[in-house]
């Protein structure tokens, strides 16, 4: 800057004196000779102000891009100390710069940072952060203020807050008082227990309550089971009478229910038949001597699971199923040969109207694993239990239940055995 003024000084003396010249009393010789020698004066004084001046706008460039570059490495270092929450550093980086000439820029972007941090409701830093600046200059009117109005913004949470605890705590005091009223009126009737739920609460149940169980099973015994047998190739119908058993067992939680599908039964008693017999045969003692004999036999065991969250109904099943002959003559009655295989199905399942209880299945059987001579192999049911005597902890009563095992064989042929049940049935309470 002294330079240019130098420069700027000596250009104006010299023009001033060439102007004196020009309007001066000084003889024309002088004149003359004088400026003749102006021309290249001028020119080079023109020349060493040009250069002047450039040098002076290079180093002004310079110094500006320099006071920028210190100017940015002092807000990264104010954006580091608030990122690491420290009030001290924020001060130490004021207190550095305070003589400065970027000091107001300095102090500007720290309270532009506070209010930041005010609307990311961290008011203690934005606390420190406005202290900082007032500690360093107490004559930042602008600092003074933000600080009382964080201020007053950190007193009103912490009243809200401490207004949201007693209310809190009073509350807890409130249902304290009166959990501990009803256990005193509980324990003089002396007819209640206390009981922990899986949840971890505690609940009381009374002696009628206390006897359910989380439990849901029933157990039936099928006095009447008939099936009826029809085979396309030979043509050939039978009709069986038999016995079975039979049990469904649940236990339901939060989230799954996990039960199991048991049954068995047994068919040897032969009501009827038709068809399978040879057309020489004339005589009913013939007849009678010809007639096949075959017993059937068939169980199954299969778990079943059901997702609460989704429905405590529709259960997936897999387990094994098994379906055993006993035949005398199995070439005229084409009976499929005995075969145990695994079986996957879908069933609606433990639904409860009230005591009655209602269920369905379907299984997909893959017997064409152990027998050769199938191709696919399927298994359906469904049954009603009608309650007829119910008390605290147990119902009794009747079922009744269909079921169908369709058999297709690789020939083209087919079989078909549906099922017929009339159980007695024992179950606990539902409710």
């Amino acid at each position: 800057m002294s330079l240019l003024m130098m420069c700027l000084s000596l250009y104006l003396l010299i023009f001033v004196w060439v102007n004196k010249l020009r309007n001066g009393r000084h003889s024309d010789k002088i004149k003359e000779s004088y400026f003749k020698k102006e021309d290249l004066t001028v020119k080079i004084i023109r020349k060493v102000f040009v250069i002047t001046m450039l040098v002076f706008f290079s180093g002004s460039f310079q110094l500006f891009a320099q006071a920028s570059e210190e100017l940015s490495d002092t807000y990264h270092r104010i954006d580091l100390a608030i990122a690491a929450k420290s009030a001290d550093a924020i001060s130490k980086v004021l207190s550095e710069n305070k003589n400065t000439s970027n000091y107001p820029f300095i102090e500007n972007y720290t309270l532009k940072k506070t209010r930041q941090l005010i609307i990311t409701d961290n008011l203690e830093l934005a606390r420190q952060t406005a202290l900082a600046v007032i500690d360093n200059n107490l004559e930042n009117f602008d600092a003074v203020e933000l600080y009382s109005y964080i201020d007053k913004a950190i007193l009103n949470q912490q009243a809200a807050n401490q207004a949201a605890e007693n209310r809190r705590r009073l509350e807890q005091e409130r249902i304290a008082a009166l959990n501990a009223k009803s256990k005193q009126q509980l324990a003089s009737r002396g007819n209640y227990q206390l009981v922990n739920t899986a949840s971890g609460q505690e609940v009381y149940l009374n002696e009628q309550q206390s006897s359910f169980s989380s439990k849901i099973w029933t157990i039936k015994l099928g006095l009447v089971d008939f099936v009826y047998q029809k085979v396309s190739q030979p043509d050939y119908s039978s009709l069986k009478y038999g016995l079975a058993v039979g049990a469904n067992i649940f236990y339901p939680s939060e989230r799954l229910i996990i039960g199991a599908d048991i049954f068995a039964d047994a068919h040897i008693v032969t009501l009827s038949t038709e068809g399978a017999f040879p057309k020489e045969q004339e005589s009913a003692s013939s007849l009678e001597s010809d007639d096949p004999q075959e017993f059937f036999f068939s169980g199954r065991f299969v778990p079943e699971f059901a997702f609460a969250d989704f429905s405590k109904y529709i259960f997936l099943r897999a387990g094994v199923s098994g379906h055993m002959l006993a035949s005398n003559d199995r070439e005229r009655t084409g009976s499929s040969e005995s075969f145990i295989a695994p079986v996957v199905g879908i069933a609606l399942d433990n639904i409860h109207f009230s005591e009655v209880q209602l269920r369905m299945f379907g299984d997909y059987n893959f017997a064409s694993l152990m027998n050769d001579k199938i191709s696919t192999a399927m298994e359906f049911g469904g049954s009603i239990m009608l309650p007829m005597a119910v008390n605290d902890k147990t119902k009794v009563g009747i079922e009744l239940g269909v079921q169908d095992l369709l058999l297709l064989k690789k020939e083209g042929e087919m079989e078909n055995r549906a099922k017929f049940t009339f159980a007695i049935g024992v179950g606990n309470v539902t409710k």
